[in-house]
């Protein structure tokens, strides 16, 4: 229909849309077709223009709507115009554009919408095309939403399951496999041939992609076969609490960031049972706050809490040994984080005067109020670990070997290599659980 105007809709549903409306203007006298051509609007020159100050200084507002008038009219008539403040905002196109921009948090209230008042000078004709064009407006915004409303609905689980890089929500997290755990292995400069080069022969080969080593001293040859799984941290290599702390503290913040499920923490005479690991903690629901490990003493540790005005607290709790080691579930490790990520680690340890795995329990039972769940599966060389049986060897989680009351203290096992071969046995314990292993005495093959 030629001429037939489109009025804005109600303005709190463009609002809500992001939709820009534009309605079409006459090109002789720049007013919006349909509208009847005041005479002397303008000088008689057509065009559409922002609502210019009254007498006063501000545009004349009419029940909560801009009315911009034709002036130099003989008889003072004024164009009909639909404006809002939207109308006078920087930015708008001329022409009775409608716009976006910071204005919209000036709409009039809908109480304030009397079309009736606005239309009371538009000829009967052009009401009912006003009306006619609002209701096509208002039935276009509801047949898009019930588009939208069909196509989400039709997403079914199985096309959200087939489409790349979705799948659907799940409330408990898959099962736990042995590359959602992180690995720390602690040492030092002094002990990258004696001890490391074991390891690496051993356990770490079957969990390499899982372990990473902190040391305070850079090694070329260890570099070349760990790559980034050899972190060389800052930390003195002194056997003092603030190195020990520094070094956890660099172990933590490294699980951190992984973003796997639990933390792990050896020290580098330590044989990890990786089977035995991930058996251990698939025991436990994600729901808890898990810190597993076994405590060296009989008894909870006792520390001093410095208080404000130079007071002390007396507290105890219970920590897992680092030397047997220990594990701590992502959804516990993310709650000590105010306590035990960046500096915070060394300086906590400072302030209870104990080293990295006692400051470990304190953050944990004292600020966090868990407990420690103490395992037997978790060995250091500070027990008599002849006193494990050869069956009892393939479900422990660590082992350990050292001397202990000037002694050699190593589990007990026959074979496949000899004690002067093998004198921490962690080379025949290995064969013992992975006989597929290259460097396996055959007859253990078999």
């Amino acid at each position: 229909m030629d001429g037939l105007l489109l009025p804005p809709p109600p303005l709190q549903l463009l609002a809500g849309t992001g939709l820009s409306l534009q309605l079409p203007l006459s090109a002789t006298s720049g007013a919006p077709l349909g509208w009847p051509r005041p005479s002397g609007c303008d000088g008689g020159k057509g065009g559409a223009r922002r609502p210019e100050p009254a007498a006063g200084g501000q545009p004349e507002q009419v029940e909560g709507w801009w009315r911009r008038g034709c002036h130099g009219s003989a008889s003072g008539a004024r164009a009909p115009t639909l404006t809002s403040p939207l109308l006078a905002c920087p930015g708008c196109l001329p022409g009775f554009s409608l716009c976006r921009g910071p204005c919209l948090t000036s709409l009039p209230s809908p109480s304030s919408w009397d079309l009736g008042a606005e239309l009371s000078g538009v000829p009967g004709p052009m009401q009912c095309r006003l009306l006619r064009g609002l209701a096509g407006v208002l039935l276009t915004l509801l047949c898009m939403g019930l588009l939208s409303l069909r196509y989400h609905l039709r997403l079914s689980p199985k096309r959200v399951q087939d489409t790349p890089g979705l799948s659907p929500a799940s409330p408990w997290p898959p099962e736990l496999q042995l590359k959602d755990v992180f690995i720390a292995v602690k040492t030092t400069r002094t002990f990258h041939h004696s001890r490391l080069e074991l390891l690496l022969d051993t356990w770490v080969s079957r969990t390499r992609e899982q372990t990473f080593i902190f040391t305070d001293s850079p090694d070329e040859g260890l570099q070349e076969r760990l790559g980034p799984h050899l972190v060389v941290t800052n930390c003195s290599a002194e056997h003092s609490h603030p190195a020990l702390s520094c070094k956890m503290a660099a172990e933590f913040d490294a699980f951190l960031a992984s973003g796997l499920r639990w933390f792990c923490h050896v020290d580098d005479d330590n044989y990890v049972n990786p089977r035995a690991l991930l058996k251990l903690l698939k025991a436990f629901p994600p729901t808890l706050d898990v810190y597993i490990g076994r405590p060296s003493l009989n008894r909870p540790i006792h520390a001093s809490e410095p208080r404000p005005h130079n007071r002390t607290r007396l507290v105890q709790f219970w920590f897992a040994t680092g030397g047997a080691g220990f594990c701590i579930n992502r959804k516990l490790a993310l709650r000590m984080a105010p306590w035990a990520s960046g500096s915070r680690f060394v300086d906590t340890s400072a302030l209870i005067r104990l080293p990295d795995d006692c400051t470990v329990g304190y953050i944990i039972e004292c600020k966090l109020g868990g407990h420690l769940q103490s395992s037997p599966l978790f060995h250091s060389h500070l027990e008599t670990l002849q006193l494990l049986g050869a069956a009892q060897l393939l479900t422990q989680v660590t082992l350990s070997y050292g001397v202990f009351e000037g002694k050699l203290n190593v589990i007990k096992l026959q074979g496949p290599f000899s004690p002067e071969e093998d004198p921490s046995r962690f080379r025949s314990l290995h064969c013992l659980l992975y006989p597929d292993t290259p460097w396996c005495p055959q007859l253990v093959a078999r």
